[in-house]
């Protein structure tokens, strides 16, 4: 059953973390495109869940920061 429970986190941290960061990043681009300054909660947010994502997903994903 440990093994299972740490599989879990795991992919939490693996897969789901860098997905809600990438998602929050495409967010944050729209909502920039429509209003300049505008996505800068969700652009907080988005480095926050890319900070505790880690892997090859959540490398790839990231976007270079100006």
């Amino acid at each position: 059953m440990r093994i299972r429970k740490r599989l879990a986190q795991l992919g939490l941290i693996m897969v789901a973390l860098p997905l809600v960061g990438w998602g929050l990043d495409q967010l944050a681009k729209r909502a920039e495109e429509r209003r300049p300054g505008s996505g800068r909660w969700l652009r907080t947010g988005s480095d926050f869940a890319h900070g505790f994502g880690r892997g090859p997903l959540s490398s790839r994903l990231r976007t270079p920061r100006r």
